[in-house]
């Protein structure tokens, strides 16, 4: 198996389940990975095989332009505030070597690649605590009072593992403090798009000279193997990292796929449905297992963690792996114990799956 620090912790490693376990990866029902449960939209497939000749043979268009603009548009956020890359961890990692940041302030538990990207550049690390419970305050004065001390502040809105969203409102404060202090913010919103909420309450679609958000695509529309994702953030910032990064960031065929699903509107509303429908059915039904706590967050995911005592999160990956469904292990989340994992919200025949597992491994 791979170690924590070649993948970083995530799941959607079918190829070391793969070896671990026995079974063909097609043959894995993949609750560690969060994307979209209906897969890639259709006819995606067939638009890239008819036109993957002309695409492998040439240089893909520079900076990706028709998808910048066309992402613009779908965003209603100028085109010269938008930088496209390869997937949201990629730009994560871009925006932290570009800033070089001295000292990061970075919740917990959250997305490990903050950190990661920050000891990437060298520099110091603080973390803040956000609470568990959906109906617990966020400790403003808290953070606020670590402004003080960095040169960088991320957030993540809808956070991951938890699924929580916080209101505009809440952090905005936050946001204006920051600005004042002279801290940097990067705020995460690559989850926003499952919550249903209007786009024009995420920060993605502010114009903050201070303010820098990343969205994963990825996950939206399934690419997980072409990996796509998008930062915006002030046009004189963007254009200066524009002209001086790698103009091919980019690949061909992931820029003819986020063209062609720009247009499947009727695709991303079938998958909001879905996965409301499906998240209420996993939340009414975990709920009926007695040793496990369930956090209802507001997006394509749930975090979970066992009650009954001697539970380790290792022993159920296990036990689930061996028959086909994988789980994200959550204990090397900064915060949390061997208790805590994280399952996707996926179609209806895989839930019950991995409901009738969990109820033969609970009892």
């Amino acid at each position: 198996m791979p170690d924590y620090e070649e993948t970083g912790g995530h799941g959607g490693d079918l190829q070391a389940a793969s070896a671990e376990f026995g079974l063909r990866p097609t043959e894995f029902c993949d609750f560690s990975s969060n994307i979209n449960p209906l897969g890639p939209p259709p006819g995606l497939v067939e638009e890239l095989q008819k036109n993957l000749a002309g695409d492998l043979d040439r240089y893909p268009v520079p900076q990706a332009r028709g998808l910048r603009s066309a992402l613009a548009s779908f965003l209603a956020v100028p085109a010269e505030r938008l930088l496209v890359g390869n997937g949201a961890t990629e730009l994560i990692h871009l925006l932290l070597l570009w800033e070089r940041p001295q000292r990061v302030i970075i919740p917990y538990p959250t997305f490990s690649e903050y950190e990661r990207a920050a000891k990437l550049v060298g520099a110091a690390v603080r973390r803040f605590p956000l609470p568990l419970q959906a109906t617990s305050p966020l400790k403003e004065a808290e953070i606020k009072g670590l402004l003080t001390w960095g040169d960088l502040l991320v957030f993540c809105n809808p956070n991951n593992p938890n699924g929580f969203y916080y209101a505009p409102e809440v952090i905005l404060e936050i946001i204006h403090e920051a600005g004042a202090k002279n801290v940097t913010v990067l705020m995460d919103e690559s989850f926003i798009f499952f919550t249903g909420k209007p786009l024009q309450q995420a920060f993605l679609t502010r114009d903050y000279p201070h303010l820098w958000a990343v969205a994963s695509l990825t996950k939206l529309w399934a690419l997980p193997g072409l990996r796509l994702g998008f930062l915006a953030g002030p046009e004189s910032k963007i254009q200066e990292l524009t002209r001086k990064g790698d103009p091919w960031r980019v690949n061909a065929l992931a820029q003819r796929a986020g063209l062609y699903c720009l247009n499947k509107l009727d695709y991303l509303a079938d998958s909001l449905r879905v996965i409301q429908v499906e998240r209420e059915y996993l939340l009414k039904n975990l709920r009926k297992i007695k040793d496990l706590k369930v956090f209802p967050g507001e997006v394509n995911f749930l975090l979970l963690r066992g009650e009954r005592e001697g539970f380790s999160c290792e022993e159920l990956y296990r036990f689930l792996a061996a028959r086909g469904v994988l789980i994200r292990k959550a204990s090397n989340f900064p915060g949390f114990d061997h208790r805590y994992f994280r399952i996707a919200v996926r179609r209806r025949e895989e839930n019950e799956r991995l409901l009738k597992e969990l109820n033969v491994f609970f009892g």
